[in-house]
């Protein structure tokens, strides 16, 4: 990477304004799948986000 002159910004923890879309996508996905939905177990959880 040093030939490419490539630097890295890490966003630090604990700041979701350095990462909006991030953050918007996950509160949405918890309002309009996770939170509406009624799982029987965790693999059933773990699969309908997948599909």
């Amino acid at each position: 990477m040093d030939d490419a002159d490539v630097q890295w910004h890490d966003i630090m923890p604990g700041e979701p304004a350095s990462n909006g879309f991030v953050e918007s996508f996950d509160g949405r996905m918890c309002d309009e799948l996770l939170n509406e939905t009624l799982f029987f177990a965790i693999g059933q959880a773990r699969s309908i986000p997948a599909a």
